[in-house]
């Protein structure tokens, strides 16, 4: 993989969603998210193989603030977006609305897939609540743009991910796996030469197949729409910026709302599902 040395929050060349396949072919974006702590800058390092995110062991998070590095794979450009701790349930003050915000103008028109980092064996609740803050910060369908990428996949040793992930008897983790259309790759952020080369020919190929799954349309919302019409303005003056963060920040609730509503007509759905299952079990025990 070739290096393009790039940090700032520039515009994007791409236009309109009616150019998704133009867009699809120029440039492949990307969003690591996940819950902090979970190896997303180092991600983003492998991905790009070079160091340009800032990765170290921390009591604290170590990304301050949204930050978007480029490169190339195979003449394709990548554009990676690395996101400080902005999907996990700490107190949504106006820093948060501000990092979700840059996420969206460094991302605009919209990503083609979201990487959601996780630790290989140690998904737990904060990841869940990492998945369920995606679809507050994004929207419920950027799930259709989701791989679950392990991190540590040198841990399973001569073992195989694909087994592990068939074998889990993590409830949570088998969920998303299963919502993401068993969508997922593993990497060994240590990893160099052939190794990296090869992990990251299975994670392309993952991405690929996503995006073929997609017809190759990246996903977009209004507030990614938004963005893109403030960066055209060469990211606009100080009363735009402030009335784009009230945009942000009504968005999120918005969608906060829609996730709540949508969650309140399956839950019945799945009541009767699980009565259904059980009256079946009995049936056939006793009849």
């Amino acid at each position: 993989m070739e290096g393009l040395p790039k940090s700032s929050y520039g515009t994007k060349a791409e236009g309109s969603v009616e150019d998704t396949q133009l867009a699809s072919n120029s440039s492949l974006r990307v969003i690591l998210v996940g819950k902090s702590g979970c190896g997303k800058s180092a991600t983003g390092n492998s991905i790009l193989c070079k160091t340009v995110f800032e990765s170290r062991l921390a009591a604290q998070p170590v990304t301050r603030k949204c930050q978007v590095e480029t490169g190339t794979w195979n003449g394709r450009n990548i554009q990676v977006v690395d996101t400080p701790s902005i999907f996990e349930t700490k107190a949504q003050d106006q820093e948060m609305y501000k990092d979700i915000g840059d996420c969206y103008l460094l991302s605009a028109p919209g990503p083609h897939v979201l990487l959601l980092v996780t630790q290989l064996g140690h998904f737990t609740a904060q990841d869940t609540v990492a998945v369920r803050r995606v679809k507050e910060v994004f929207g419920a369908g950027a799930m259709k743009h989701v791989v679950v990428l392990f991190t540590h996949k040198e841990d399973l040793g001569d073992g195989s991910l694909d087994d592990y992930v068939d074998k889990t008897d993590n409830h949570s983790l088998q969920s998303l796996v299963q919502e993401c259309k068993n969508r997922y790759c593993g990497l060994n952020n240590k990893a160099t030469g052939e190794e990296q080369r090869e992990q990251l020919e299975k994670l392309m190929a993952v991405v690929e197949k996503l995006e073929s799954d997609n017809q190759s349309h990246f996903y977009t919302n209004d507030l990614f729409l938004d963005a893109k019409m403030l960066q055209g303005g060469g990211n606009g003056t100080p009363e735009e910026h402030r009335c784009y963060l009230t945009k942000v920040q009504v968005h999120i609730e918005k969608q906060k709302q829609d996730l709540k509503a949508t969650e309140s007509r399956w839950a019945p759905k799945v009541v009767q599902s699980i009565i259904f299952f059980f009256l079946m079990k009995y049936f056939i025990l006793f009849f």
